[in-house]
């Protein structure tokens, strides 16, 4: 019993503290729950009192529009300030199908009939669009005043999410004017957005596809505004709150002159429309028929600066067929081989042979090399018969022995096929690497490489010689064995495709010699040839071509594109003289003469006619003026024109009158030299 009475003894005291814990615990809860309800109510008081205005003002951001704002471009300019290139403002009709929910189909159908498109052509332009999915999609530019009212009217009734705005585009105010210079502008691609370059760009952005729009687009591209629209729940817009305003791009003073330009083209145009009446015998054996000149080029340069005054290739295209996207119509139209591909800038972006204008690069060769003298003579017969195998000059008679400037004059295959020959047969005998005379020459004049003309996919040609027959040979020579193969026993096409299975990588004579006259693999661009002779003119200096001269920043400040000097001719002042003399006999008394003779200021110039088989004769000429103090550098190519001195020199003779500030004449063919 007495242990049963500590037992009871000694739980009262517990329980009275269980007790007391409990009733902290509850009076802790109490003042919990009372603390959180006096927050919860000072914060509603807060907010309701003290923050009402704000809140309030932040609940009307909830119909705030925000919209991008395109900045225009900077314009192209001539040399003397003249527009080629600028914008104008279109009324541009675009969509968004996600805020059209279910309404999808019925809005676009309205939409078709309202632009006069099909439904079709309608999710065509949808489907094609390259913007962000975040943008509307522009499916029509220019829509008419009154349609864009009405879409206005009826946005939330009718046309939920459909946007009508008014953008800068392109606007070429001299249509086809220089296309092949400025080039023209499109949706930027999913590709281009990965490009370091186009760093921050969105996808529907406009930027230059081609031309001075491709080079200069960090400089031509502006920046965007944005405009904060207060809108209605329907997404009528109310009122314009405020925006920030665009910033243009930077305008491009080129070196074209817009007239010369004109010019140039037109005289192309004629020009070939003429070569296509002329006789195709009058070159050699013809066809029978007329030359076919499907297309042509003609640059000209300022010889001090390499500064490009006019650029010119035919056919040309249309860069506002471009404006809001092209057609895919047009688009095939550009790409079909019917058409020549007008798309392709001919001064810069495809290499020809070049015929006998190339001679002025053999006759240098020889006179640095020793192998002629100013004085030296060599004959000049109407074949050339080295080992049996027969080398023919354009002129079928025998003209005697002739100077290395009379050879440039007259033209004379045989003097420069001899010449080469002596090159050749001294390489023969200095090894493995000899010293290739007649590449290193060309490659000197910066044939065989990029000029660095600020203008995108220019081509370097091709300057062949041992190292490039030899990998051209083994990247070909699989398929020279198979043809070999397959060609009928004892035919001419086998035989050739043995001896090039076999030898094919052999550097032989005979390239050296088609080389001089500038026949063989050798492949220049017309403005490769126009960029040599004007270092015949200069004195000897290589400048870079380009066709920006100026960067003017929307501040109104100027950044000058200053003349680069890429390298000097490796010939002497007295070798230079010597050929620049060679060269104003071409147009005095050699193969230009027909064209040249009654024109008034001294023109030293080249006629050249490539082989190009099968096709007809590729007509070439090169020239500058006037001859005793340089200021114009014209070179003019005719692809399947004949005869340099029949349908290319008549195109120069035009171009230059017009550069020197005389009377321009009718374009008439020449006499059929070379």
């Amino acid at each position: 019993m007495v242990k049963s009475r500590f037992v009871r003894a000694s739980r009262t005291p517990s329980a009275e503290a269980q007790l007391e814990s409990t009733r902290l615990r509850l009076t802790f809860l109490s003042l919990l729950v009372v603390s959180l309800f006096l927050l919860l109510f000072a914060r509603l008081w807060f907010l309701q009192v003290m923050a009402g205005d704000r809140y309030a003002s932040l609940a009307q951001g909830n119909a705030v529009r925000t919209v991008s704002v395109t900045a225009p471009r900077g314009k192209l300019l001539d040399r003397n300030g003249k527009d080629i290139v600028v914008n104008r403002y279109a009324r541009v009709v675009s969509v968004q199908p996600a805020e059209m929910g279910e309404r999808a189909d019925e809005v676009l159908a309205d939409l078709a009939d309202l632009l006069g498109m099909s439904l079709r052509q309608v999710r065509r332009e949808i489907a094609s669009s390259q913007v962000s999915p975040l943008r509307p999609k522009p499916i029509a530019v220019d829509v008419p005043s009154d349609i864009v009212f009405y879409l206005h009217e009826n946005a939330s009734s009718r046309f939920p999410g459909v946007y009508a705005e008014t953008i800068p585009v392109r606007a070429y105010p001299h249509g086809t004017t220089a296309a092949h210079a400025v080039g023209y502008v499109g949706q930027i691609s999913e590709s281009e957005l990965e490009q370091p370059e186009y760093e921050g760009y969105r996808a529907g952005d406009v930027i230059g596809w081609a031309g001075l729009e491709r080079t200069y687009e960090a400089q031509l591209q502006g920046h965007e505004g944005l405009r904060r629209l207060e809108v209605n729940a329907k997404g009528d817009v109310l009122r314009e709150l405020d925006d920030v305003l665009p910033t243009p791009g930077s305008d491009i003073r080129t070196t074209l002159d817009l007239r010369m330009q004109k010019l140039t083209e037109k005289s192309l145009a004629e020009g070939i429309v003429n070569a296509r009446s002329v006789d195709d015998t009058g070159s050699g054996p013809g066809r029978g028929g007329t030359y076919k000149a499907p297309a042509g080029a003609v640059v000209v340069l300022d010889p001090d600066n390499g500064e490009v005054i006019a650029l010119a290739s035919y056919p040309d295209f249309q860069p506002e067929r471009f404006v809001g996207g092209v057609d895919t119509r047009y688009w095939r139209w550009l790409q079909h081989p019917r058409n020549d591909f007008p798309l392709i800038n001919r001064v810069a972006q495809s290499s020809y042979p070049p015929g006998s204008v190339f001679k002025v690069v053999s006759a240098a060769a020889a006179l640095s090399n020793g192998y002629v003298t100013p004085s030296t003579t060599v004959p000049c017969p109407g074949y050339w018969d080295w080992n049996g195998q027969i080398f023919r000059n354009w002129n079928p008679a025998d003209s005697g022995s002739m100077t290395i400037d009379q050879a440039l004059q007259y033209s004379c295959d045989t003097v420069f096929y001899e010449l080469a020959r002596r090159m050749w047969t001294d390489e023969q005998q200095e090894g493995e690497q000899p010293r290739e005379r007649l590449s290193s020459q060309a490659k000197a004049w910066g044939f065989g490489a990029l000029t660095g003309l600020d203008l995108p996919s220019e081509r370097a040609g091709v300057v062949p010689g041992r190292k490039w027959k030899q990998q051209f040979w083994e990247d070909n020579r699989r398929s020279y064995c198979t043809q070999a193969k397959r060609a009928p026993d004892d035919s001419d096409a086998q035989a050739l495709f043995v001896d090039l299975c076999q030898y094919g990588n052999t550097w032989r004579g005979g390239d050296s010699v088609n080389m001089s006259i500038g026949q063989g693999d050798l492949q220049t661009t017309p403005l490769q040839i126009a960029n040599g002779f004007a270092a015949i003119a200069n004195g000897g200096t290589l400048y870079r071509p380009h066709v920006a001269k100026a960067i003017v920043q929307p501040d109104g400040s100027v950044r000058r594109i200053k003349p680069k000097v890429m390298g000097k001719l490796p010939v002497s002042a007295k070798h230079r003289n010597l050929i620049a003399e060679g060269l104003e006999k071409v147009t005095a008394e050699g193969t230009a003469a027909g064209t040249f003779a009654d024109f008034p200021l001294k023109v030293a110039g080249k006629t050249g006619t490539a082989e190009f088989k099968p096709k007809q004769p590729f007509a070439w000429f090169a020239a500058y003026a006037p001859a005793d103090d340089p200021e114009y550098v014209v070179v003019t190519m005719v692809e399947e024109g004949g005869g340099g001195s029949v349908n290319a020199a008549p195109i120069a003779r035009r171009i230059l009158e017009g550069l020197l500030g005389l009377d321009t004449t009718e374009i008439e063919a020449g006499l059929a030299t070379d």
